[in-house]
């Protein structure tokens, strides 16, 4: 039987009409255009899809714009860190998404204020959130595991670390950690920061939640890893084999092609396990944990 993704797609309509909603009005600036072009209509939305659905199997008592707010929120900050990924001092790609990059299509001053915009955007959502089930003490806390996975201890320190390796040879150990860093920080807050609007939830189950999304951070970024070497510019949507080009150490460089696919799988079974330990509906949290380590773009 093959597995229904419809929710995947119900959901991504759903993070469209919150990142409009969300974002300032695209004819105000330039600035604002090339905000608008950066994060409108395209990518695979994992981490709103994360908060949607590990928020539907908590089954919640918020506001659907709570939910729609906080997807928003850890989707901007992802776009944000693409745009200064992409930028020629960081990892210099040309293609994001299919489209050029959005200092190609907007200049580089234009693309470093465009994503320094879209940050305090993320958690300026957050503190506008009207809601009588969520508390002003929730909203700090939220905003501080934001602040935190895309602070000088995750996200700019993985970006640091990515590009100091390159070049160079490193141990697994400090490749995971890099992606700990630059990918997974952002995909385990998401899953904390939704965790924690769950009112008296249980310390073991959070730990659980939590466990689930740094194994399925890191299976998704082995992936990534895999998809660079496997697949064409056409599928990504950016350019293939950039990684090789910037001399990048990847699992695939380090562990091989299978080995790299059987880690990933092992990563995916462990969050499984994570998830079927939980007293909660997990099967779409689940299926999108197949989705991630099975997808081909």
């Amino acid at each position: 039987m093959i597995d229904d993704f419809s929710f995947l797609e119900k959901n991504q309509k759903r993070i469209e009409k919150a990142l409009n909603k969300a974002l300032p009005a695209k004819d105000f600036s330039n600035i604002t255009e090339a905000i608008h072009y950066s994060v409108l209509d395209g990518g695979k939305r994992i981490r709103p899809q994360l908060i949607y659905l590990v928020a539907d199997s908590l089954n919640l008592n918020l506001k659907d714009e709570t939910i729609d707010a906080m997807a928003a929120s850890g989707e901007l900050i992802h776009c944000y860190s693409l745009i200064h990924d992409d930028l020629p001092a960081m990892d210099n790609d040309d293609l994001r998404r299919g489209k050029p990059s959005c200092h190609i299509k907007f200049g580089e001053a234009s693309a470093i204020l465009a994503g320094d915009a879209i940050q305090p955007l993320a958690l300026e959502i957050i503190t506008d959130i009207d809601d009588p089930n969520l508390s002003a003490k929730t909203k700090i806390k939220i905003i501080s595991i934001f602040s935190k996975a895309c602070g000088p201890f995750g996200m700019v320190e993985g970006q640091n670390r990515d590009i100091k390796s390159e070049n160079i040879d490193i141990s697994l150990e400090e490749l995971d950690k890099i992606h700990i860093l630059k990918t997974g920080k952002l995909i385990s807050a998401c899953v904390h920061a939704t965790c924690l609007l769950k009112e008296d939830l249980p310390e073991n189950d959070l730990k659980a939640f939590i466990k689930f999304a740094e194994c399925i951070g890191l299976a998704f970024q082995i992936k990534d890893d895999i998809l660079d070497c496997t697949s064409s510019t056409e599928d990504l949507g950016k350019p293939a084999n950039s990684d090789e080009n910037l001399k990048k150490n990847t699992y695939p460089k380090l562990i091989g092609l299978e080995e790299s696919n059987s880690r990933a799988d092992s990563l995916c079974n462990e969050a499984i396990q994570c998830l079927k330990s939980l007293p909660y509906n997990t099967e779409k949290l689940i299926k999108l944990s197949k989705f991630i380590v099975e997808r081909t773009h």
